[in-house]
Order: structure tokens, then sequence, then C-alpha cells
């Protein structure tokens, strides 16, 4: 028992140290951190808050002077069950022009952090619900340069590929399972503009699919242990009642607790007038699989009705 309770005093200390000492992300050079607040609007209805949460995960990187969400994966926890749910949306998936500048979810953030009172985290977060017409109550968003640094705390992520990828030196990845260090980490999931877009879109969604694996997976403690030293890179609105509810329902779950899967679509090279690289959502398959596995106690959506464009061969 005293075990028990010593280590509830651990989380609750390192969730207040988180707190108090602030959150700064990337560099104090430009603030991407303007304490953004979510929109009651698209938050999950008072009536099933206590038993659903979906937070957004979003990996930035800096480009040309913009903040971009290069990854982001929702989460959802069921508070009842203890299932999750985690849905990898790639940065470069369509949304629209109507939506973000350039139609694409990377522009989000920083179109958030320039046009919106919110923020630019409070904008992404829109965005995908509004996409996809799915609940959102909080995020978490971090530098993508973080990335190296916690695959070695981690020892290690286990990505696994859907299919076999060819890498741009000709490497042939195959399907499967393939434990990424801080290097492959660099070459596969980092790198801009090197690899194939679609075979990118593999390794990110292969390689965060071992790090929510990993972290979810993670006893309290050590769950605190890593928290605690990479704590003023990442920035979140999860207040510290919150986090102490969620981390009784989240660490320390089994694969088979966790249904991973990357947003249906297809990888559509040169499209518009400044012909960039585009994920187009399949929307039918993208609303089998929210509904089955991000929406179990909100009502479910129709693929028509779903504002996120398709590109049709």
């Amino acid at each position: 028992m005293r075990r028990n309770w010593a280590v509830r005093i651990l989380v609750l200390l390192a969730s207040l140290s988180m707190m108090l000492g602030g959150f700064s992300l990337m560099s104090a050079r430009k603030p991407y951190w303007s304490g953004s607040e979510i929109p009651g609007e698209i938050t999950t209805p008072s009536q099933v808050s206590g038993s659903a949460r979906n937070i957004l995960v979003a990996a930035l990187t800096e480009r040309d002077g913009a903040a971009l969400a290069e990854m982001a994966v929702l989460i959802n926890v069921d508070l009842e069950s203890g299932d999750i749910g985690a849905m990898y949306i790639p940065g470069e998936t369509l949304v629209g022009e109507n939506a973000v500048r350039y139609g694409r979810l990377s522009g989000a953030f920083n179109w958030g952090t320039e046009n919106v009172p919110e923020g630019g985290a409070a904008a992404l977060a829109e965005c995908v619900s509004t996409a996809f017409l799915i609940p959102v109550d909080n995020y978490l968003v971090f530098d993508m340069a973080l990335l190296p640094e916690l695959t070695e705390r981690l020892g290690g992520v286990r990505a696994t590929l859907e299919q076999d990828v060819t890498t741009d030196d000709g490497t042939i990845l195959e399907k499967g399972d393939h434990i990424f260090g801080a290097d492959e980490v660099r070459r596969y999931v980092m790198s801009q503009g090197e690899l194939d877009p679609a075979a990118q879109n593999l390794l990110r969604s292969g390689f965060m699919e071992g790090l929510v694996r990993a972290v979810l997976g993670m006893p309290s403690r050590e769950a605190v242990s890593v928290a605690k030293g990479i704590k003023n890179r990442l920035d979140t609105d999860i207040s510290l009642r919150d986090h102490w509810k969620l981390s009784k329902s989240v660490f320390g779950k089994s694969s088979s607790h966790i249904k991973y899967f990357l947003l249906p679509g297809i990888s559509v090279p040169d499209y518009g007038s400044i012909r960039l690289t585009v994920w187009s959502v399949r929307r039918t398959e993208a609303a089998a699989l929210i509904n089955e596995r991000l929406r179990a106690h909100t009502e479910h959506v129709l693929a028509e009705d779903m504002s996120v464009p398709e590109i049709t061969a």
C-alpha cells in the first residue's frame, strides 16, 4: 500500500512541477506556445465526458519561419473500459483551402498562431475536429527535434510497417517490425524531402505507433521519469487535476488495449496551383475506422458528412 501511494505522490509532484514551471516549446526565439484553449463546441459532449477523452498529439517543426504540424495522432481514451484508440494523421492531409492556407493540415498550427486569439494548438484541434466530425478535448504538442532524444530514453522504438518500404538509397525495409534508434529517427522520420512522401508516411506512422505503445505501456513511475526529462519541451492544456485522473486510466496498457491505425488515404503529388504533395483521405474507410475505434461513446458519423476533401482518380 505504501508503495502505491509513493507512486501516486511522484506522479502528483511531477505534474505540479510541469504546471508551475511552465512550458516552452522549441526555443525562446518564437513563442509557439500561447496558452491555447480548445473551443468548448468541439469537445466531448457533457453527457459522456466522464466516459471518454480525445487528446490531439502533434509534433511540430520549423520551416521558413513557420511552425508546421508534421505529424499528429488523435488518441481516444475510453475511461470506462480502459481501451485506447489512436489515429495517425499525416501532416500533408488535405483538409481544404477554406480550412487553412494551401489546404494541408500541417499549416493549421502556424495559421492559428498568427490569426486566432485562442492560439495555434486550438486552431489545429478545431481543424481536426471539423474535418472528421470528432470531439477534441485536449492537446499536447512538442518539438519534432525531441524525437531522437526520446527514442534514446526509451531504449529504441519498435516501428511496425504495414508494407515493404523502399528508402531513398534503395534500401528495402520489409513489412513488419523494426527497432528504430536515434539515427533511424533522424533518417526516416525527421527527414524532409529526401524520401518518397508515401514511404515516409508509412515510416512515420509505424514509428509513432511504436512510440504511442511504448509510452502508454509504461508504469506510472517510468512515465514520470520520462516526463520530468522533457517537460520543458512540451506544451499541453491538460490540467493538474485531469493529468492525475488520466494517468490512472492511460499508463500501463498492454498492446491488446491499444487500437492504432493510419488515417486511410493516398499520397497525391503535385496537387493544386503550387504543386504540393497531399494525403487525400478515403472517407468511407476513414469513417468506418473512426466510428469503430474512436467513437465508443458518441454518435457515429457518415462519410459524406465529413468536410475533408477526397481526390478521386
